[in-house]
């Protein structure tokens, strides 16, 4: 008995595509797709420095600016669910405690739901969201002509194929 196992693994063949040494498009094609990929590309890369968000803004200073007119709805939710619950009170009567762990519970839960949305506003409206915006809607508008131009490239195609 042998006190070696050998595997003997059968080859398979190599499974890729040898890269492509024949161009199909001609060189007006290669002229158009290039300026199409460079007229993307320009719309991408340009910024537009004309508008008014600032850049120096950090992370922080959004967030401080963002806690410093909260505290104004804090205020505001205070009065109003304070004045509800205590024309609650006044017209149902009963005891005064329940009614106050009512009205902290409320107000609560009125300035964290103010909290979050200025948050998201915030977010969505500082320089930072500008930016992102702008870059989106510069890649909707490059994607848009590279599209066209596949489209119109695919078109010839079939009209040459014809």
């Amino acid at each position: 008995m042998p006190s070696e196992i050998t595997v003997q693994a059968k080859k398979k063949p190599a499974n890729y595509l040898p890269a492509r040494t024949v161009s199909d498009f001609s060189m007006n094609e290669q002229a158009i797709l290039g300026n199409a990929v460079d007229a993307a590309g320009d719309m991408i890369a340009r910024r537009q420095m004309s508008h008014l968000s600032r850049t120096d803004d950090t992370a922080i200073t959004a967030t401080v600016a963002s806690l410093i007119y909260s505290g104004a709805y804090a205020i505001a939710a205070f009065l109003i669910t304070g004045g509800l619950f205590v024309m609650a009170w006044i017209m149902r009567g009963g005891d005064g405690g329940i009614y106050l762990t009512a009205f902290l519970v409320a107000w609560g839960i009125c300035v964290l739901v103010a909290l979050a949305i200025n948050r998201s506003q915030g977010l969505h409206h500082s320089s930072t969201g500008l930016a992102h915006h702008e870059i989106e809607s510069r890649e909707r508008v490059a994607m848009y002509t590279v599209d066209k131009h596949i489209e119109l490239l695919e078109k010839r195609w079939e009209i040459e194929k014809d």
